[in-house]
């Protein structure tokens, strides 16, 4: 066995990645630009949540210290998930669709958008957690003497918990889901 024409009849062969036909590479832009279409729209969602807690902030505790704690807070959860998803929105503007390795990178990005989207509203449920402690201390709730009225904080944060988780997963699901479904879809149909 010559090592050395091995050699070279590998140099002279041309790998080429495997191309992506223009019907399914339309396929699969339509449904990548409607995510980054609602991720735009989320972006500012975001950033106009922020300028409205501000003002509504004054309903749950008339204390400036706590109020501006959660504030900070909350503005810091919102600002590092705004920043993940712009800095995602614009990662899709260089995405090239022509090759398959291009699609597989494009799928695994949009898991990690799914990940981070469920972090995202996971991190979020302590901020509601402590907004809620704060109104019912600032409204006297826990000096009922009443022992349902002691569970009901509880009750209500479990509920909080699962309305937040519920809503998450919903908006997910409507805005994102349905479309990286229909890119994984389109990968399945490739391979």
């Amino acid at each position: 066995m010559n090592f050395d024409k091995l050699q070279e009849q590998w140099q002279k062969e041309e790998v080429s990645t495997p191309e992506i036909s223009l019907e399914h590479q339309h396929k699969i832009n339509n449904p990548l630009q409607k995510i980054r279409k609602n991720m735009k729209m989320e972006i500012w969602l975001n950033v106009f949540s922020l300028i409205l807690l501000i003002p509504l902030s004054k309903v749950f505790s008339e204390n400036p210290f706590l109020r501006w704690t959660m504030m900070m807070v909350f503005f810091f959860i919102i600002f590092f998930f705004t920043f993940k998803f712009y800095l995602f929105y614009i990662k899709t503007k260089d995405y090239s669709i022509d090759t398959l390795n291009n699609l597989l990178e494009i799928k695994f990005e949009l898991r990690t958008l799914k990940e981070l989207y469920q972090a995202y509203y996971v991190s979020s449920i302590p901020f509601f957690m402590g907004m809620l402690f704060l109104f019912l201390g600032k409204h006297d709730f826990f000096k009922y003497e009443d022992l349902i009225m002691h569970y009901a904080p509880f009750i209500v944060f479990f509920s909080i918990v699962a309305l937040v988780i519920g809503i998450g997963v919903w908006w997910f699901e409507n805005y994102y889901g349905k479309y990286i479904n229909q890119i994984e879809n389109i990968l399945n149909e490739l391979k």
